[in-house]
């Protein structure tokens, strides 16, 4: 996770403490928040290090039970599950199926391109449309894309979003999908902030109004029950996106239909 991590900036730290809040649990909320107020009044590669070091541990403990995380804790300083064990049951309690092996980097963006392919693959193509034009993407290069679905089927989204296009709107639309996701965990006032970050690091999307991507609820067959997947969860998805803001670990192949 340390690496992903590493590629945070404040809102995005902000965000996932505010999600790793749990006063009941073996976590030290108050540490985590004294460091991040370090770091966003300072900057310094110090306390982002810190503050890496500890959400990192944090969010490994939500993946392991308090039992075993006591357990753990006895033989080793790093009690919490691994990062790859985590982002793998957080796969199979979404019901995604993940390609197996690479990094932990790659298995995130994976989820995350899972996810995607589900909820455009639910939407009628009306709702394409319109979601399409919601984005940006002109009339007739939509009519492309809907034209060239149904002649190959809704598999073939993300290639063709990506040709015609281009890299920034069809990561804009995947990032907008992921928030969705996490707006029906979290809520949608909890979500506020990361819908912010969104629109700040796309600023042309303030002409277009509100961008909320509504998730269709025909495919949302998981259940977060449980306080740890309800942590897990979300943080894994958004760290998918915070990973793929560089281009995804898989190259050009991962927008390629598998």
């Amino acid at each position: 996770m340390k690496s992903i991590l590493s590629k945070c900036e404040y809102p995005d730290f902000h965000y996932i403490s505010d999600v790793l809040d749990n006063y009941v649990s073996l976590t030290d909320d108050s540490g985590r928040k004294e460091i991040l107020s370090k770091f966003q009044s300072s900057g310094d590669v110090n306390s982002k290090q810190q503050l890496i070091t500890i959400i990192d541990r944090q969010i490994r403990y939500f993946g392991s039970s308090d039992v075993a995380y006591l357990f753990r804790s006895v033989f080793s300083d790093d009690a919490g599950v691994p990062a790859s064990e985590l982002v793998n049951d957080v796969c199979e309690k979404l019901k995604v199926p993940t390609k197996k092996g690479g990094s932990v980097e790659a298995k995130l963006e994976r989820l995350v391109k899972a996810i995607v392919e589900k909820e455009l693959l639910s939407k009628t193509p009306e709702e394409l449309r319109k979601a399409f034009k919601d984005f940006g993407i002109g009339e007739e290069k939509a009519e492309h894309i809907l034209d060239f679905i149904k002649k190959n089927g809704k598999v073939a989204v993300l290639p063709i979003l990506l040709e015609i296009a281009g890299p920034v709107i069809t990561l804009t639309i995947i990032e907008a999908i992921v928030i969705g996701l996490i707006t029906a965990m979290v809520g949608r006032e909890a979500a506020k902030a990361i819908v912010k970050e969104l629109i700040k690091r796309n600023p042309w999307l303030n002409a277009l109004g509100p961008v909320v991507w509504v998730i269709s609820g025909t495919w949302l067959a998981f259940d977060l029950q449980g306080a740890a997947f309800r942590k897990t969860a979300p943080i894994c998805l958004y760290l998918g996106v915070v990973a793929l803001r560089d281009g995804p670990a898989d190259g050009a192949t991962f927008f390629q239909t598998e």
